[in-house]
């Protein structure tokens, strides 16, 4: 199984916090948000994850790198814009095999 985490948004709605962070990075309770998404993914047994990224893509790539130190199999892909949710997923889809079902969770979620 694969998830699609979306994580480009520019979290204007949590300025000033992500104006020099990308949202997936806000700390909670010492720990970036992304981080608790990939934690729950690979609980569930999801290790194939590719994280969609637009704003400030380096700060989230050089956190996690390659999922390893987490636990699974982290791959991302740079959007040129900001596209929106659904937009998002459209963008990533052509990657995802039909046959697969993946989960979409967005970092700002509830758990």
């Amino acid at each position: 199984m694969k998830a699609v985490v979306l994580a480009g948004g520019l979290g204007t709605r949590l300025h000033p916090l992500t104006v020099n962070l990308p949202k997936p990075m806000v700390p909670v309770a010492n720990q970036p948000l992304m981080e608790y998404v990939i934690y729950l993914l690979r609980k569930h047994k999801i290790k194939d994850v590719t994280a969609l990224l637009y704003h400030q893509p380096e700060v989230i790539k050089n956190y996690f790198g390659d999922g390893s130190k987490f636990g699974v199999n982290l791959t991302y892909v740079e959007a040129k814009e900001d596209y929106g949710t659904a937009g998002a997923v459209r963008f990533r889809r052509p990657g995802l095999q039909r046959a697969v079902p993946h989960h979409q969770r967005r970092p700002d979620h509830r758990f």
